[in-house]
């Protein structure tokens, strides 16, 4: 037996919603907020299962593979910056890599205030066994898109991304 539609339906949702705020109200806004929130909750939950065996997290894992493509060490503001996240929030995760001895903090010689961030030799050797691995997994859970459906798909949330950070909106 079928279930009937209800709120955990995105469609049923949208047409709440629209009933609700009336002919001003833009439901494919809806509709596109709820589906990339649960697309990026079942991402989130995938990755997290995927490093549970490992210890990780998800963070952890982009911290490593930043630094592991860098040219260099990274200060907290650049690493910040390359994984979307405030500088703040970054040092609890930082912590937990270099308590594992995947990364190091060396003091900034060009900025004694500063710290830069590295990779070691134990998070390079974790890396180079985990990877080949990671992009089968993440080329399984993908498996629905093609090629072209994925370039696509990456274009347009970069666009989303830089209309989200260049909006100037102040929240209510």
């Amino acid at each position: 037996m079928a279930e009937e539609p209800g709120f955990q339906d995105v469609e049923w949702q949208v047409a709440r919603a629209a009933d609700e705020h009336g002919p001003e109200f833009d439901p494919d806004l809806l509709k596109l907020t709820l589906t990339l929130y649960r697309a990026m909750s079942s991402f989130d939950r995938a990755g997290t299962a995927e490093l549970a065996p490992h210890g990780l997290t998800v963070s952890q894992l982009n911290i490593l593979t930043v630094l592991h493509r860098a040219d260099r060490p990274l200060n907290m503001g650049e690493l910040a910056q390359a994984i979307s996240v405030r500088p703040a929030n970054l040092t609890s995760v930082v912590d937990g890599l270099v308590a594992r001895s995947y990364v190091e903090r060396r003091v900034n010689p060009g900025d004694r205030r500063s710290f830069l961030v590295a990779n070691t030799e134990a998070g390079e050797r974790f890396l180079a066994g985990f990877l080949p691995s990671h992009w089968r997994y993440l080329d399984a859970i993908a498996w629905q898109l093609s090629g072209d459906e994925r370039r696509t798909l990456t274009a347009l949330l970069a666009k989303l991304r830089g209309s989200i950070e260049t909006a100037q909106v102040v929240a209510p």
